[in-house]
């Protein structure tokens, strides 16, 4: 049996292909084929110009001859999405007659050098994903030709700093983005790193040390935090750290209530079932085809990664773990001691495990909400003919998830001309709208009043637009708000004091707002459980940022105990003292050489770098991230 599709995709398809003109057969028959395959083909907007292929309800059974039904209409394939499917570099030769193409997901896909070969021709390229691919530098040099590549994701292939650098040669304007890389793993977390912290205290001399502490972390440090071996032979691996990952990073969107993807997390059975793509979530032995990690790996811009950008990130030490549980067997049942953990993997513990074993029942409690209506037949009519017109600005108007008929609305490609004239359209289906982001967009404080009406909103971003504190007197009564982001708006005390009416707000983002800790504060203490989060302060940044004081020049004075050079000088040259002989001690140059700590002075400039991501919180806003 083949996956069905959501009924709202299937209802928007509907409403779609009834708009095209029935004069193209070959359109019909693609769209036909390809939908009773289980794949999805549907316009990007209404006027059927430009289409939008994804074999993701079938990605594990999809392979080369799936895309055979596109051929006849391959130059009207703008955006084809294939990861994780059985696509090999032949299949790519499908791909090349797609000249239209716009956007390219080949991320898990068997795809090498050769078939980048066939993507050579695409000059309307901007987006292409090889995430986890067998590329090279040398297949990347293919791409050279596309000059309008504007975003290209290389996580965990074959392609070498080098590389990325001659292909940037030859189109400056492509942002490559490799991920995580070597350098960076070498770098010690900052879970693992807080233990060892006392140690350069014992010797802490001012010269030498100062050069080993940068040394010592990568090497030294993961060794450090031990882990006690009563605790290791108790503690079982999936009950006593997995699961509170779980409960803290993924519950709240897969836990037994509510379940995105049809995916739970809530307890082992759940995450081996996994969700609407089987049992692909966690292969027990297998970390690089478990789709739990492929997620968390991928780029956050990405919309598939996990956690949601606005929400806390699982960390470095938390994915190592994961990994490590997986590659391990992914039991429910083994002990710490018993899985093995490497001495990086057993630091991370130690300091997870630091405060003893958490309680057996690590299910996080979310309060249960009232299901929504199931929508009319008038209403899914209403929602498609709408639909339509979001897709024909080229915004993007959809289903939250695949078992639901609540809406996200998305103006990321559309901000340049999404205000709030365009906005007003949604107002006949805004209690349906649930996500809703109009980051950097054009809409006002006029346009607030559409966004009043959303009621069953739960996240809004606003972030970088002109709403001002008149904007937010007109949201404060939608009750299911949980998140709201205004960073780089106009809004001030006065307006965020009108928020308190927002009962349900947990998450508050007001960074370069004119905001003040003392507004937040006020703020805070009517809403329990919110957190108003500002961001860091000018002295943060001048703290994070100021070099550290120059080491005292004590140590070069030390060398001026060589006092056999003046007697050398007083044998030999007897003339010699109009020239200064007599003057080594004025050549204390070398101890006024405060010069050598300038070196150092320097590295401490380059420290803002690491110290920003550090100090950054979990949940930054995403902001941060636009581009």
């Amino acid at each position: 049996m083949r996956p069905t599709l959501p009924l709202l995709t299937l209802i928007l398809l509907a409403g779609f292909t009834q708009a095209q003109p029935a004069a193209d057969p070959a359109l019909k028959a693609a769209v036909d084929q390809v939908n009773a395959a289980g794949a999805l083909l549907m316009p990007v907007a209404a006027d059927g110009k430009a289409w939008r292929f994804t074999a993701l309800n079938v990605a594990k059974d999809f392979t080369d001859a799936g895309l055979a039904p596109l051929a006849p209409v391959a130059d009207k394939i703008a955006s084809l999405d294939l990861a994780r499917t059985k696509v090999t570099d032949a299949g790519l030769k499908a791909v090349a007659a797609m000249k239209n193409l716009n956007e390219l997901h080949l991320e898990n896909t068997g795809i090498s050098d050769a078939g980048l070969a066939h993507l050579a021709g695409l000059t309307s390229l901007e987006y292409l994903n090889l995430y986890n691919t067998k590329v090279t530098d040398a297949g990347l040099q293919k791409l050279a030709g596309l000059g309008k590549l504007k975003a290209l994701y290389l996580w965990q292939t074959g392609v070498t700093k080098a590389g990325v650098a001659q292909l940037k040669a030859k189109v400056p304007d492509a942002h490559v983005n490799t991920g995580w890389t070597a350098e960076d793993d070498a770098k010690p977390t900052p879970v693992i790193a807080a233990a060892p912290a006392a140690k350069p205290a014992e010797g802490a001399k001012p010269t030498a040390p100062a050069a080993k502490p940068e040394a010592k972390p990568a090497a030294a440090k993961p060794a450090a935090a031990k882990l006690d071996p009563a605790l290791a032979a108790k503690a079982v691996v999936y009950r006593d750290v997995v699961a509170p990952i779980m409960a803290a990073k993924c519950v709240s969107c897969h836990g037994e209530e509510k379940k995105k993807g049809k995916l739970q997390l809530h307890d082992f059975a759940a995450i081996l079932k996994g969700g609407s793509e089987g049992g692909t979530t966690v292969v027990a032995s297998k970390p690089d085809d478990s789709l739990m990690l492929v997620r968390i790996l991928l780029p956050v811009d990405d919309d598939e990664h996990m956690p949601p950008d606005d929400e806390p990130q699982v960390t470095k030490a938390e994915l190592a773990i994961l990994k490590w549980w997986i590659a391990s067997g992914a039991s429910e049942s083994a002990t710490v001691a018993a899985s093995k953990p490497t001495p990086e993997i057993e630091a991370a513990l130690a300091v997870l495990l630091a405060k003893g074993l958490p309680k057996a029942d690590t299910k996080v409690a979310v309060p249960a909400k009232e299901k929504p209506a199931p929508l009319t037949d008038a209403e899914k009519k209403q929602i498609a003919e709408i639909s339509a017109k979001i897709q024909a600005l080229n915004a993007s108007l959809m289903p939250l998830a695949q078992d639901t008929e609540q809406l996200r609305l998305s103006v990321i490609n559309a901000t340049d001309k999404f205000g709030d004239k365009e906005l007003a359209l949604l107002e006949p289906i805004a209690k349906h709208l649930v996500w809703v982001d109009l980051a950097r967009s054009r809409v006002t404080d006029a346009g607030a009043a559409t966004l009043a009406k959303m009621t069953a909103l739960e996240r809004l971003h606003l972030e970088n637009t002109k709403v001002s504190d008149t904007g937010l007197a007109q949201i404060a009564g939608l009750q299911n708000l949980e998140y709201l982001n205004l960073y780089g708006t106009k809004t001030t005390d006065a307006g965020v004091a009108k928020l308190a009416t927002a009962k349900g707000l947990k998450k508050l983002f007001a960074w370069q707002t004119g905001v003040t800790q003392v507004g937040a504060k006020a703020l805070e203490g009517k809403l329990p459980g919110l957190k108003v989060n500002l961001g860091l302060s000018e002295a943060e940044i001048a703290k994070l940022t100021a070099p550290p004081p120059a080491p005292p020049p004590a140590p070069a004075k030390k060398e001026e105990p060589k006092k056999e050079e003046p007697k050398k000088a007083e044998t030999k040259p007897a003339a010699k003292p109009a020239t200064p002989a007599n003057k080594p001690a004025e050549t204390k140059p070398a101890a006024a050489k405060p010069a050598a700590p300038k070196p150092e002075a320097k590295k401490a400039d380059t420290p803002p770098a690491p110290a920003k991501p550090a100090a950054k919180p979990a949940d930054q806003p995403p902001a941060a991230k636009a581009k």
